[in-house]
């Protein structure tokens, strides 16, 4: 397993842009250490000019998930969608790991986690601001927390850049569970905060 994968918190921290068609994002270790980067590919130029108008919650995307050398560990793929996300999560081969699907609720969002065999094996809960989520298992034990890092107020207010730290609760976890965990923190902001939630 990559290192980025192996370790139990990680900083997202998400690239300032005024004008942006295409997310781009920065992972950083407890040590401040850059470990990987995840960007959006935004394919034609329809697509772009749809990402700066309403319909921007509904596109479907791609994000890839890059080490500190560049090549590609994890991508995340969701449809067109009208009103909940679907997102799935596939290795570097292209091997499907397993999915996120929103589930509806008036105020707090929630995602299930659905394993490759189609099986839910845990819940991803948030906040009613939807900053901060509690992934747990079907017993209710917390495996991991996806939590808002504050970049400062003069940047939220005039950005739409977002910082997250995900830390693993239960470090013994599959490599394929890991992963899962930390595509939530990238899944979470493409679907809720991207979209002006």
């Amino acid at each position: 397993m990559d290192g980025l994968f192996k370790q139990d918190v990680v900083l997202v921290r998400e690239r300032v842009g005024y004008f942006k068609a295409a997310n781009a994002y920065d992972l950083f270790d407890e040590q401040g250490q850059k470990t990987g980067e995840v960007l959006e590919d935004v394919p034609g130029f329809f697509k772009k000019v749809l990402k700066f108008t309403k319909w921007k919650t509904m596109l479907p995307f791609t994000v890839n998930f890059l080490d500190a050398a560049g090549n590609r560990l994890l991508t995340i793929k969701r449809p067109f969608t009208f009103f909940r996300s679907n997102i799935s999560v596939y290795d570097h081969d292209g091997r499907p790991l397993g999915m996120y699907r929103q589930r509806f609720k008036l105020l707090k969002p929630e995602f299930h986690l659905i394993d490759a065999s189609g099986n839910q094996f845990a819940t991803l809960k948030g906040d009613w601001k939807g900053w901060n989520f509690t992934l747990e298992d079907s017993s209710g034990v917390e495996l991991a927390k996806v939590t808002k890092k504050w970049a400062g107020i003069a940047k939220e207010m005039f950005t739409s850049a977002d910082n997250y730290v995900i830390s693993i609760s239960k470090p013994d976890m599959s490599d394929d569970m890991r992963k899962l965990i930390f595509a939530a923190g990238i899944g979470i902001d493409m679907s809720l905060k991207e979209g002006g939630r």
